[in-house]
């Protein structure tokens, strides 16, 4: 009984994953929209900034690792800043200003329009993530939303370009379909990118 009731577990564990992994595959065409749209800011020397708290703080940096030292060889570094790696800077923003606002000054003394926000979720109900992605559409950036669950009030919020959803209620598999959401946007960029410079060349040649 106790070998039955674990083999049932084990594939409940498995089954809680195969839904939100196959609506990420069904999401390519939003994926592919918001990734077309920072290689298009990144290609004018554009900047990404990402954001985000908790576990969300540690994916921001880690994000901001993979485009500004691709671990794979040969791909370019790309401008990008985690807006949780400053501790001084966090903690005097929440002490005077307020935990909220962490992100929006950050953004407004750091960013501009042809620069890419990223703000990151799990829940879509951080306060301090919302009024960033805000911040950041009023300055101009492309704005994008990595976040779970339904999406909360940063999906719906009308200042964000591109929600990219992870479909769960288990915070433990939404965080691993973002962490496959932030890998494939890299690629996704680094793709987007590689055609244009391919094309370019192309171009150069013809006019030789």
């Amino acid at each position: 009984m106790t070998r039955e009731r674990d083999d049932q577990q084990v594939e409940t564990l498995f089954a809680r994953r195969h839904g939100p992994v196959d609506d990420l595959a069904a999401d390519a065409e939003t994926i592919t929209r918001a990734c077309a749209a920072m290689a298009d800011r990144f290609r004018g020397g554009g900047t990404l900034f990402v954001f985000g708290n908790g576990t969300a703080a540690t994916d921001a940096q880690h994000v901001a690792v993979e485009f500004v030292h691709p671990v794979i060889v040969g791909k370019p570094a790309l401008p990008a800043i985690s807006l949780t790696a400053d501790i001084a800077t966090l903690t005097e923003v929440a002490n005077r200003d307020g935990f909220a606002e962490i992100f929006t000054h950050q953004l407004r003394r750091l960013a501009g329009p042809a620069d890419i926000a990223l703000g990151i979720s799990v829940d879509g109900e951080c306060e301090n993530v919302r009024r960033g992605l805000n911040a950041a559409r009023r300055l101009g950036l492309v704005t994008v939303a990595l976040v779970g669950g339904t999406g909360g009030p940063i999906a719906l919020d009308p200042a964000i370009d591109h929600v990219l959803l992870a479909r769960s209620t288990d915070p433990r598999v939404v965080k691993e379909v973002q962490v496959t959401t932030y890998h494939l946007v890299w690629e996704l960029v680094q793709l987007f990118l590689a055609r244009t410079v391919a094309t370019s060349e192309v171009v150069d040649e013809r006019a030789a």
